[in-house]
């Protein structure tokens, strides 16, 4: 009977030591105040408690998301035996960053939120009780900053369409911020099982998170910059010829926009192979398609790194 109580309480130990190697807390960094800018605040850091699901204690016990410092940039998961071991870079905060960008520019439509004002205009169909609720909706997006004659070469922030009458530019233009959620989803069946007999999932994707604000393009538009957003927008969303700006016969009235970014949020994939937490913004307006800003990460731009399941993508 002793023997039998020593042999459960070693048992015991074990699965608590295993157990708080899952649940190591991995701190978020605080990001700061946004300055002068329309979207100020401040988010403190939390914990983010990554996830992780195995089909066994094997694959549990000899699954590693290599945190010493000889091998720091890669992750292996595999079965104990070794013949289902799989070895990948562990991306850098850098390398996140700019498959950040990758998704922004491939990106043709993102799901935008906004605040309805604190008090509901009389002439609005809303009702009343939605006041300072927020209210995410489907958008298009282009990612047409590099494409101006006047830009900078594109530094990250997302163009729109603006149609006066929707949801969302009538919270802007009552003052409201803008979050723009961008995910790889749509991309599931291109990619490959993160863990050896784990199924395809798309929580193991990359998503990112935008916040900051709406800013109108000046009107009238300069010619040359009027091609170029409707050269770049109308590339990744021909229908939208209808509803463009001064669009004889159109149904709507819209207007060119775009989102100066303040923050990001990026959730890689999974916690144990991917980074999860908020980006360095600098290095975020420093990439180009390509290179990046002198002083900015390693030099390179977001077209020299790849997202699951494109060719490339483990190199």
């Amino acid at each position: 009977m002793e023997l039998d109580r020593v042999w459960s309480i070693s048992k015991l130990l074990t699965t608590c030591l295993v157990l708080g190697q899952v649940a190591r807390p991995v701190l978020g960094v605080p990001v700061v105040d946004a300055g002068d800018a329309p979207f100020q605040h401040a988010v403190i850091g939390q914990e983010v408690q990554p996830e992780r699901i195995y089909d066994d204690m094997d694959l549990l016990l000899h699954s590693s998301a290599a945190s010493d410092e000889d091998n720091a940039d890669t992750v292996t998961v595999g079965s104990q035996d070794g013949e289902e071991k799989t070895t990948f870079p562990r991306p850098s905060w850098w390398v996140s960053t700019l498959r950040a960008r990758r998704l922004l520019a491939l990106a043709k439509t993102g799901v935008v939120s906004t605040v309805f004002p604190d008090r509901i205009p009389p002439s609005s169909f809303a009702p009343p009780d939605v006041a300072g609720v927020s209210v995410p909706l489907p958008e298009y997006v282009a990612d047409c900053d590099e494409a101006l004659p006047d830009g900078n070469g594109g530094d990250g922030s997302p163009t729109f369409v603006g149609l006066k009458i929707s949801t969302t530019f009538r919270n802007t233009a009552a003052g409201s911020n803008i979050s723009l959620s961008l995910d790889w989803w749509d991309h599931l069946d291109e990619t490959r099982p993160i863990y050896p007999g784990f199924p395809l999932s798309p929580a193991g994707l990359p998503r990112v998170t935008l916040f900051g604000y709406v800013v109108p393009f000046e009107t009238p538009l300069p010619r040359g910059t009027k091609r170029a957003l409707e050269s770049c927008y109308l590339a990744k969303h021909p229908d939208a010829r209808v509803w463009l700006p001064d669009q004889k016969f159109s149904p709507h009235e819209s207007f060119w926009a775009k989102m100066v970014v303040t923050h990001v949020y990026w959730i890689g994939g999974f916690g144990d192979t991917q980074q999860i937490g908020w980006m360095n913004i600098t290095e975020w307006s420093g990439i180009r398609r390509k290179g990046s800003l002198p002083g900015v990460g390693d030099g390179r731009g977001w077209d020299d790194v790849r997202l699951p399941g494109e060719n490339g993508y483990y190199s």
